[in-house]
């Protein structure tokens, strides 16, 4: 039996691009480290080999005198491109459901330690056809943030977290605390692919700035709501030519078009005009015009800080160990 409060825990992160690992005592962080490779590398090589490399060396990293009594892993490294993979738990779910769905197992190459593998959650019909599609998702890796964002008090009853990286995608939460779903757009990719394989590479700045005039993101968003994205998108390229703009504000103009055209469906209007929390996590940028778009909008938005949710999603696993017994494997 592990005790969270007295052992040394391992968790980790695997994420598309990176995987990071902590190693906690209690909720005192021991070490950390990060490395820039994750289920993507599995994907593009074809094998695992590089990523259990990298976890390897990630877990020797942290491991330091004291060894762990478990390591606890959730995110992309239960997928087919992962570790360990495992079906998703249906929706809803909470802590006690994906411990359930989880896999305790000792995988000796990469750690003597046993390894408690967490489920991601999947919502809607299951399989699903091109008339159902809509009404389908899966995460791995979000659900334990929200538990943890949930236990921090950051996350209310009814709140939804949205979640800005390469995809984005909003997860709610309901009244008994259980994950009922979740929405996910390419959006995070869009951006990217946009700005650097289609003719608006020579309109945007090379790297992407710190931060984006609310004015412009206001004016994409309006375009969008009029004309369509793709109508949008090309007005970034007339502003290049025809307006005196800077690069900076073409950026805010496109990532405004793209906010207003996933608002509806990650933070669609609550039913009855009843107000409830967005908590945005991710890149900064992002998630700070995201903020401001739905604040303008009467919303409750707020940014949850990077060491919050490192802390949210160590302390949602931790609720998952807890919610069953985790003996040796």
């Amino acid at each position: 039996m592990v005790h969270l409060d007295e052992d040394c825990v391992t968790y980790v992160d695997g994420g598309t691009t990176q995987t990071r690992a902590w190693s906690v005592k209690g909720t005192r962080v021991l070490a950390e480290a990060r490395v820039a490779v994750g289920a993507r590398d599995t994907a593009r090589d074809g094998s695992p080999a590089r990523l259990r490399t990298a976890v390897r060396d990630l877990l020797a990293q942290v491991g330091g005198p004291t060894a762990p009594s478990l390591i606890v892993a959730a995110g992309m490294v239960t997928s087919p491109q992962g570790l360990c993979e495992l079906p998703h738990v249906a929706a809803p779910a909470d802590a006690a459901a994906l411990r359930a769905g989880a896999r305790l197992e000792r995988q000796p190459d990469l750690a003597t330690a046993p390894m408690l593998f967490i489920p991601g959650v999947r919502s809607g019909p299951h399989p699903c056809d091109a008339a159902s599609v809509l009404h389908t998702d899966a995460m791995r890796g979000e659900e334990v943030l929200c538990l943890g964002l949930a236990a921090a008090g950051l996350l209310p009853a009814g709140g939804v977290v949205l979640n800005l990286g390469s995809h984005w995608k909003a997860v709610a939460v309901d009244a008994g605390g259980f994950i009922t779903g979740s929405v996910t757009t390419l959006s995070g990719e869009l951006v990217h692919a946009v700005g650097g394989q289609t003719i608006l590479a020579s309109a945007l700045p090379a790297q992407r700035p710190d931060v984006l005039m609310a004015s412009w993101i206001d004016a994409g968003a309006a375009a969008c709501d009029a004309a369509g994205l793709s109508r949008a998108l090309f007005c970034v390229r007339l502003l290049e030519q025809r307006a005196p703009t800077l690069p900076e504000q073409r950026y805010a103009f496109l990532m405004g078009a793209v906010i207003a055209a996933d608002r509806p469906t990650l933070v669609p209007d609550a039913s009855g005009g009843q107000s409830r929390r967005v908590l945005l996590t991710g890149a900064h940028v992002v998630a700070d015009a995201w903020a401001g778009y739905l604040a303008r909008r009467g919303l409750d938005a707020m940014v949850v800080s990077e060491a919050d949710v490192d802390r949210a999603f160590r302390a949602g696993c931790a609720a998952v160990v807890a919610a069953g017994r985790s003996g040796a494997a």
